[in-house]
């Protein structure tokens, strides 16, 4: 009588062991599970390519008043190629047209309404780091300057004051510039998008 108390004891024993395992190895499915999900959705960087073609074009404000426009517009286009240490560089195309209109003169002089135009054409010098971007579709952005490089030209013609049009035109020939972008992976096709940080739309292959 003893011994089938105690057989029935055992077994009960048995079961609730087997019950609490068979609940463990559930939870350690559902654990595994839910990281998988996890590894699953996160944007893992995708492999980025040799180099880009690369197109910025100018987002600039465009005003006319009485006649008179500001505005214009300009665009940088060319190859990005990858270097050993994993940055960008390129020689990208510059072209330029710059409408000005407003009030402009000596401090010691009352102001004046003038125009000018500045047309610039010539090289610059581009180069990029990879930076982590989660919203880029490779997972990956560049961050990118350039500088005009010697020999690029720019005429500035109008009515302004000549000290004016000289340092507008020195300016424009010398400020180093800059923008960030998502790169697409390797295999990706050609994608645009207008940047919400910097004064440029830019399309990318």
């Amino acid at each position: 009588m003893s011994r089938r108390r105690l057989t029935g004891l055992s077994a009960a024993l048995v079961l609730a062991a087997t019950a609490s395992t068979s609940a463990r190895a559930q939870s350690d499915r559902d654990s595994a599970e839910v990281f998988l999900t996890a590894v699953r959705e996160t944007r893992v960087p995708g492999t980025l390519k040799t180099a880009y073609h690369l197109r910025l074009t100018s987002t600039w404000p465009q005003e006319t008043v009485a006649g008179c426009r500001n505005g214009g517009q300009e665009t940088v286009e060319g190859t990005l190629t990858r270097k050993a240490d994993g940055t960008y560089s390129g020689t990208l195309a510059r072209s330029t047209r710059l409408l000005f209109c407003g009030a402009h003169g000596p401090q010691d002089a009352p102001a004046r309404t003038c125009e000018l135009t500045l047309q610039g054409d010539g090289k610059v010098a581009m180069t990029g780091v990879v930076v982590d971007d989660g919203s880029s579709p490779s997972g990956r952005a560049a961050r990118v300057e350039w500088t005009p490089v010697p020999g690029h030209a720019a005429a500035v013609t109008g009515a302004c004051p000549a000290a004016f049009m000289e340092a507008l035109q020195r300016m424009y020939l010398t400020t180093r510039h800059a923008a960030e972008f998502p790169l697409t992976a390797a295999g990706a096709g050609p994608r645009s998008e207008r940047l919400e940080n910097y004064a440029w739309s830019v399309e990318l292959e």
